[in-house]
């Protein structure tokens, strides 16, 4: 019985928004907006967690990168020179060198200009690579400037049409000269220093200095501490060695710079954390503009109803009837803005897919802008509902 009697009030609470059905649409288009705001804000920010976890997902937060020249222009000494020395630092567990550069790459039948990093054999275990073919080169190719080449999943799927080919042992162009395919590394996917591991192609130092890029190319080092305690350690041990090899004086700027890439990957999250943080709060300003106007057009609605309430206060409707019946009101309004807010965030998603925009729609966004959906709603609407319950009936059925 009692489940009957506030079905019915629900009903009645319907039947009224729905006499004035565009301003109850315009009461809840706040809650609408804010509802996809919050769903949206959530996706977007795990899409840029997930962005900066693959972009640095080859870098350990104990890897220093060294490049130059340096900010202030000085010519950079950086070479495979340095390598003897910087190995020498107690903190310092590997040293990779890495000379880079793009070059039209080709078969008989296909051309592509990619990054061709002329590197040492320790480069495949530092950067965890495996292989689909083959495998890597070996310190005999660097010692002897063999001319070989290892392919990532990428370049082999632009160059053959797949990521896999069984290409080990043919040729391809690099510029002008001719190597031999020895490997293809499974896609990996994110960084590694200054190039993307599956869109570039890998070669002994010496082979790619001699034939390929010679003095064109951009040299840069990728060193990794022993543990992240000795991390500070390392890099102003890597200064010192450094300054003290390349013989630059006291008033000397360095000719090299060094990164920190798990401070570059800490600012990195930190900045998407913030944006997260301010778009977030954006949709619950927008929520808090909808909560506002459920607020102002239910106390019209109740200026409206004045009479219509006091009728009934009359017959015998109790103050949390009349409560109720207003409550179940802005329940609807909330209701309605969320499920259409929700819709909307739905057709968002696909959109900013659709034009390439990293969004990773996450379950809980829902429940949260549930919860602060129906928190704004219900608290905006219970003071107008409380205002309409506590009328007098006598004062409401004079009111003209």
């Amino acid at each position: 019985m009692i489940y009957s009697f506030y079905f019915k009030l629900f009903q009645l609470s319907w039947k009224s928004l729905k006499s004035n059905i565009f301003r109850s649409f315009l009461t809840t288009l706040g809650i609408m907006i804010g509802a996809a705001t919050i769903i949206i804000v959530v996706a977007l920010g795990e899409g840029a967690k997930q962005d900066i976890a693959a972009q640095y997902s080859n870098m350990s937060v104990t890897t220093i990168l060294v490049n130059g020249p340096s900010t202030e222009g000085s010519k950079s000494k950086l070479s495979v020179d340095d390598i003897p020395v910087i190995s020498a630092i107690p903190a310092v567990a590997d040293v990779v060198p890495m000379l880079t550069g793009k070059v039209n790459i080709s078969t008989t039948e296909n051309t592509a200009s990619f990054n061709v990093v002329g590197t040492f054999p320790n480069f495949s275990s530092v950067a965890n690579l495996t292989y689909s073919k083959g495998g890597f080169f070996e310190q005999v190719d660097d010692d002897d400037h063999t001319k070989v080449v290892v392919l990532g999943a990428t370049v082999a799927e632009e160059i053959y049409g797949s990521r896999t080919p069984d290409v080990i042992g043919q040729s391809i162009i690099l510029g002008k000269k001719e190597f031999e395919i020895v490997g293809i590394a499974d896609y990996k996917g994110g960084a590694f220093g200054p190039i993307t591991i599956d869109e570039a192609v890998f070669t002994p130092y010496s082979s790619s200095y001699r034939y390929v890029l010679g003095k064109n190319g951009k040299f840069s080092f990728n060193i990794n501490a022993k543990n992240v305690d000795l991390l500070e350690d390392a890099m102003l041990s890597l200064t010192k060695v450094l300054r003290e090899e390349h013989k630059l004086g006291a008033t000397t700027p360095d000719d090299f710079k060094l990164k920190d890439m798990g401070a570059t990957v800490a600012s990195a999250q930190s900045s998407s954390q913030t944006m997260a943080i301010l778009l977030g709060a954006v949709g619950f300003i927008v929520l808090l503009v909808g909560g506002i106007g459920i607020m102002n057009i239910m106390y019209v609605t109740v200026s409206e109803r004045t009479k219509e309430i006091g009728i009934r206060k009359a017959i015998g409707a109790k103050d949390h009837h009349v409560l109720t019946q207003f409550l179940f009101e802005a329940f609807i309004l909330t209701a309605v803005g969320y499920l259409v807010g929700t819709a909307a965030s739905v057709v968002i998603y696909y959109v900013l897919l659709s034009f390439g925009i990293k969004v990773v729609f996450v379950g809980w966004s829902l429940l949260l802008s549930l919860i602060i959906t129906f928190t704004v709603g219900m608290f905006f609407g219970y003071y107008p509902a409380k205002k309409a319950a506590a009328l007098d009936p006598i004062d409401a059925l004079r009111y003209e």
